[in-house]
């Protein structure tokens, strides 16, 4: 099947929706191509830091064509549209047009399939209330007028099915862009398994204890991301601290960017030079996934990202405080998460938590069984992937 993909961003080194996306579409055997942008970090991204005098260029990634295209207008990075995809998608010949959120240039694409009445249509869908509007700017012209009216309202009927990548979004799809909820199925973010599975069986885990000098029967708590406030990770330090467990240790990946380095200091300050603290840094896909694997157990106070799925991919239990609109009840069925909500996120409900796993007989083992069980079940997009290819008819 040829499957033709439009984003915003398409970074090799990251395992966002995308990239997992085609990794696994191109294993079983389907053909890819990315339409993207020229960013060549998250951080310029999300910061909406672009220079659009870098050309168009073509790269390719687990044997997918990815196209980088500057954009023909960028509007305070809320309203992005490339230069015409028309060409591009008239080459590619697709069988399925898969649109990452609302995009201008999904007209383009629109075209085609009206032309190819066999064609189908999917958008995943990202936003929620807890990362968009968040102002009344914001919900009423944003998203009211500009994204519902200009964009979403012409093209809805032409929509396979919405993909909302967590309950959230569907609330929000729902309620400010009217979508009925039978339109729409939750579609996780997924993991990357394969990666798991192979590096469980290199004995990854064992090499990364061994290089930061920790016992094999130590417990290790993972944690990590942007360093920011709205992570809480000031709160796990905390916890970690009056635990005070010498035969426990805690890996900290990810760093702080240029607006965040006050927050860094604190928790630089917390760890007060903890031996059993340690500060990894950003790692690639491959370095996440190792470290996860010799952890035990994975903690995140706020501030939901795709690291919590790969740590319940990785076999971990997972920790993770809800601050509004980011509830991973949906991944829960097993009970391999305990889950604090917003007024809960404290210092005393963090130790509390991880010390039930810890030190209630047998509890962490059968925690790491519920953990591979849900990832099996909902995280494994050797069988996702099935869900957007269910609307297409091959011969």
């Amino acid at each position: 099947m040829k499957i033709l993909m439009l984003c915003e961003l398409y970074v090799e080194s990251l395992e966002y929706q995308e990239n997992l996306l085609v990794k696994y579409y191109q294993k079983h055997g389907h053909e890819v191509t990315v339409i993207t942008s020229t960013y060549d970090n998250v951080f310029d991204y999300y910061n909406n830091i672009h220079d659009n005098s870098k050309p168009e260029r073509i790269l390719y990634d687990h044997g997918a064509k990815i196209i980088k295209l500057p954009f023909k207008f960028n509007y305070l990075g809320k309203i992005k549209k490339y230069t015409s995809i028309t060409k591009i998608v008239e080459e590619v010949k697709p069988d399925l047009l898969y649109i990452h959120d609302i995009m201008p240039n999904m007209f383009e694409m629109l075209d085609y399939k009206k032309r190819n009445p066999h064609v189908k249509m999917i958008m995943d869908y990202h936003c929620d209330y807890s990362n968009s509007a968040n102002n009344w700017l914001s919900l009423n012209i944003l998203h009211k007028v500009l994204r519902k009216y200009i964009y979403m309202n012409p093209i809805r009927k032409h929509i396979a099915k919405f993909y909302p990548i967590v309950p959230g979004s569907t609330k929000f799809l729902k309620e400010v862009y009217g979508i009925p909820v039978n339109e729409m199925e939750v579609l996780p973010l997924g993991a990357d398994t394969d990666m798991v599975e192979e590096l469980k069986n290199q004995g990854a885990g064992k090499e990364i204890r061994k290089k930061l000098g920790i016992a094999e029967n130590d417990v290790i708590i993972f944690t990590g991301g942007k360093f920011t406030p709205a992570k809480k990770t000031d709160l796990l330090l905390k916890a970690f601290n009056e635990i005070n467990d010498e035969r426990l240790h805690m890996i900290i990946v990810g760093d702080a960017d240029q607006y965040n380095q006050e927050y860094k200091k604190e928790l630089l300050s917390l760890s007060d030079n903890n031996p059993n603290i340690h500060y990894i840094g950003w790692l690639n896909n491959k370095g996440v996934y190792e470290h996860l694997s010799a952890s035990d157990i994975a903690v995140f106070p706020a501030s939901q990202s795709i690291v919590w799925q790969q740590a319940i991919a990785s076999g971990l239990p997972l920790i993770v405080g809800d601050v509004g609109e980011q509830s991973v009840q949906y991944l829960n069925e097993f009970g391999a998460i305990i889950e604090l909500s917003s007024e809960n996120i404290t210092k005393e409900n963090i130790k509390k938590s991880i010390e039930q796993i810890l030190y209630v007989e047998n509890e962490l083992s059968l925690r790491k069984e519920l953990a591979s069980k849900t990832a099996a079940k909902y995280l494994d997009w050797n069988h996702l992937i099935n869900k957007t290819l269910s609307h297409v008819k091959t011969t």
